[in-house]
């Protein structure tokens, strides 16, 4: 997930000399697609951990060096082929360059590369219409001498992306719509490969009915006892919060909507949001090992990608398949889930402090505890008031912004 208070990083991390790369994808090609079978219409648990473990494992260098995004640009991209999608970029090419500056010779040089395949639409008014899903495939890399493995940052949405292209690939009646799978690199640069995409699409970006993107699925806000996935970016498209709403879900997964003027732009949403294209954002929040090199394939429950990665296919399906797409909106109308949102994990927080402090080890700090109080004191008069003001919204975005950078 892109940190907004992180800089680029050089562009001599993102270069190696080609005599020690060549030599390491030959040693390490044997290994570079590991066999995946799974049943055409089920995504699950065990095979999303295959991916995972794949892209987590040392040998993808955190997938931050050359070699590491070489070899997960190749393992998304043998995928696509697997399941003959067809190739999102110019004549018959999965990759789209995203170009760096000239060296010294004056010769242009390559920062990064997004990955794209789509299935066509099968209607033929709606088919030059596109629903995006998306998720970045690059991480931090190696920094001094860790790897930083990016497992839930965010290999396990790549898994997800990978399964949900399976799914509709199989299907033999497809989506009125052309449903786009889209891998983007450096979204830890700035979201330089979203922001190079969305200035160079492959056709106008009117023609994009919804962008659906997901970060950090695999765990829960802060580890904190919650199962929830949340949800932000509906309140700007028309409908879509009734289609997420309408979808079962299974008791382990719980949807909380947020707005997303509560965090801000912090993934490959936020130029499409600038370009008002409507978007759902589904992630689970940071957590202890975000941007660690503890972010590790082993840490992640798999059953609640499954059930986040069927969750993102039917919202996909059904807007793929609406008679009306969603539109973008300047106003969205916030109401009470947000706030019953807040008040939760306020309560979670403070009785999982309760717990900690009782062992001897507080979880937060006086401070931390004062404001997480206050917050959860606030959001508890709006709930009991049964309506949200247009005041309160400068007040809760503070709070919000303050636990995600102070205590999460």
């Amino acid at each position: 997930m892109y940190q907004p208070r992180l800089t680029l990083l050089t562009l001599g991390t993102l270069l190696l000399p080609a005599c020690r790369l060549a030599a390491q994808e030959k040693a390490a090609a044997a290994e570079n697609s590991p066999q995946i079978a799974a049943s055409p219409a089920r995504i699950s648990a065990e095979t999303l951990r295959k991916h995972v473990d794949y892209l987590a494992s040392p040998k993808l260098e955190g997938r931050g060096t050359p070699l590491g995004k070489k070899l997960a640009a190749t393992y998304i991209r043998k995928r696509f082929e697997a399941l003959r999608l067809t190739p999102l970029f110019g004549e018959g090419e999965f990759f789209q360059t995203i170009p760096g500056p000239k060296d010294k010779e004056g010769r242009p040089t390559v920062m990064g590369r997004n990955i794209g395949a789509f299935l066509p639409g099968t209607d033929p008014k709606l088919k030059d219409e596109y629903v995006i899903v998306s998720a970045h495939y690059d991480h931090l890399g190696i920094r001094g001498e860790h790897v930083y493995p990016g497992a839930d940052d965010n290999a396990g949405s790549v898994a997800m992306l990978l399964e949900v292209a399976r799914v509709f690939a199989a299907s033999p009646h497809g989506t009125k719509r052309s449903l786009v799978f889209l891998s983007c690199d450096l979204e830890e640069n700035l979201l330089w490969g979203s922001r190079w995409f969305v200035a160079h699409p492959p056709w106008p970006l009117a023609q994009v009915k919804l962008f659906v993107t997901s970060e950090m699925i695999g765990r829960t806000l802060g580890d904190l006892p919650l199962e929830t996935i949340f949800v932000l970016g509906t309140e700007h498209g028309t409908g879509l919060k009734q289609v997420v709403d309408g979808i079962e879900m299974p008791a382990a997964l719980q949807v909380a909507h947020l707005g997303i003027d509560l965090i801000g732009t912090r993934s490959d949403y936020g130029p499409f949001w600038s370009e008002k294209i409507p978007f759902v954002f589904f992630s689970g929040g940071e957590h202890p090992d975000y941007h660690q090199p503890t972010d590790t394939a082993d840490r992640l429950d798999y059953e609640r990608v499954a059930h986040v990665s069927k969750l993102i296919y039917e919202v996909c399906r059904q807007v793929a398949d609406a008679g009306t797409a969603p539109e973008w909106t300047n106003d969205p109308v916030h109401d009470l889930d947000e706030v019953r949102t807040l008040h939760r994990i306020t309560q979670v927080l403070l009785e999982t402090d309760d717990a900690a402090r009782a062992a001897g080890k507080p979880r937060l700090s006086n401070f931390q505890r004062f404001t997480v109080s206050n917050v959860k004191s606030t959001t508890a008069q709006i709930i009991d008031r049964g309506e949200v003001r247009a005041a309160d919204r400068p007040a809760l975005i503070r709070w919000s912004q303050f636990l995600l950078l102070t205590v999460f």
